[in-house]
């Protein structure tokens, strides 16, 4: 009983030893977060440039972040928003049933999917969906924060 109670004071007391020595470290203030100064700063935030080009002049659509991500939208949203029920520029162009599968040609805007769609024969929009921008976000050139290899098994890149 003897040996049991001395292993045991030893096995505690080595075991304490690297509690003990990080608790008398502290982590200093510009090492935490994703942030590399103090966190008492109040940094400027750095303004974000969105892409002016008007709707229909764009050709280029930016790469999904992963397979079922909502598209970015490659053009200005300036005046279009915002959006409401009663008033979506975005359906005047997007809400285009004939143009599903078909190969688009630059200027062409690429139509809202059959998800979107209560009656797709009719062109009539789920109204789940009138608000756009919910999911689908204005495309700015703005550098990564945090630099990821994630890629889907599988997938294929979209554009």
């Amino acid at each position: 009983m003897r040996k049991s109670v001395l292993l045991s004071m030893l096995l505690a007391s080595v075991l304490s030893l690297p509690a003990a020595a990080v608790q008398d470290q502290a982590i200093p203030d510009d090492a935490i977060g994703l942030s590399k100064t103090s966190v008492y700063d109040v940094p400027t935030p750095a303004i974000t440039e969105y892409g002016n080009a008007d709707a229909g002049s764009v050709g280029k659509r930016a790469e999904r972040s992963y397979m079922t991500a909502p598209p970015m939208i490659p053009h200005t949203t300036k005046d279009m928003v915002p959006i409401t029920r009663d008033a979506n520029l975005c359906k005047d162009c997007h809400v285009q049933p004939a143009l599903i599968g078909e190969k688009l040609t630059k200027g062409m805007p690429v139509p809202a999917p059959v998800s979107h769609y209560e009656n797709l024969k009719e062109g009539q929009l789920y109204m789940g969906r009138w608000n756009c921008i919910q999911c689908h976000a204005p495309q700015a050139k703005v550098d990564v924060l945090v630099k990821s290899t994630f890629k889907v098994p599988g997938a294929k890149k979209t554009k």
